[in-house]
């Protein structure tokens, strides 16, 4: 009984500090898509102004994916954006964020807040590293709804289908989940 009483106490110490690296990798992991979010957006928005819709999709197509891999490089982890409804192939879910997503869409029916709205876990990827990930839904604001509504002007339309035959992102709404920014943090064993 004693034994099965000190072993008790070890898992419980030992999840609580594994607790506190959890909250340390959240941080880590919030603060990434923060300063993500925020270049993005204010990127776009000065192209948006400055030359219009059809530049903005344009300077997106490439500018997007260079600011994601720099801010992945210089915080040393991975960190993508994706949605059930892609525009770009290269951000494609992988069934895992599907599922994730899926989930995210029930918790917005139920009346969770989308800016709540977010999942983390530990895990262990095909080659046994293990890695803390986390995803955050992203909310479809005012400005998304130039190139992601449901009344995007002809000639930006023709831009975007020629940029991303493939497209699926659009007909979105006010309050809809836009997506997620998804991190993935590796672990020292």
């Amino acid at each position: 009984m004693f034994i099965l009483r000190l072993l008790i106490l070890f898992f419980a110490w030992t999840n609580l500090l594994y607790a506190d690296d959890i909250l340390a990798y959240e941080k880590e992991s919030k603060e990434a898509i923060k300063e993500l979010a925020i270049n993005l957006k204010k990127s776009l928005k000065a192209v948006l102004k400055e030359s219009g819709p059809t530049a903005a999709v344009e300077y997106c197509n490439i500018a997007a994916i260079d600011i994601t891999d720099r801010i992945s490089a210089s915080k040393g982890i991975i960190i993508k954006r994706t949605s059930l409804k892609v525009r770009n192939e290269g951000n494609l879910a992988t069934s895992w964020e599907k599922d994730i997503l899926n989930r995210f869409e029930k918790r917005k029916k139920l009346g969770e807040s989308i800016k709540s709205i977010d999942y983390k876990e530990v895990y262990v990827d095909n080659n046994n590293k293990p890695f803390f990930r986390y995803m955050k839904a992203i909310p479809t604001g005012k400005v998304c709804l130039t190139c992601h509504g449901s009344t995007i002007n002809p000639d930006l339309r023709t831009k975007i289908n020629e940029l991303y035959p493939e497209d699926k992102a659009y007909d979105y709404k006010i309050g809809d989940i836009r997506g997620a920014f998804i991190v993935q943090i590796p672990l020292l064993n």
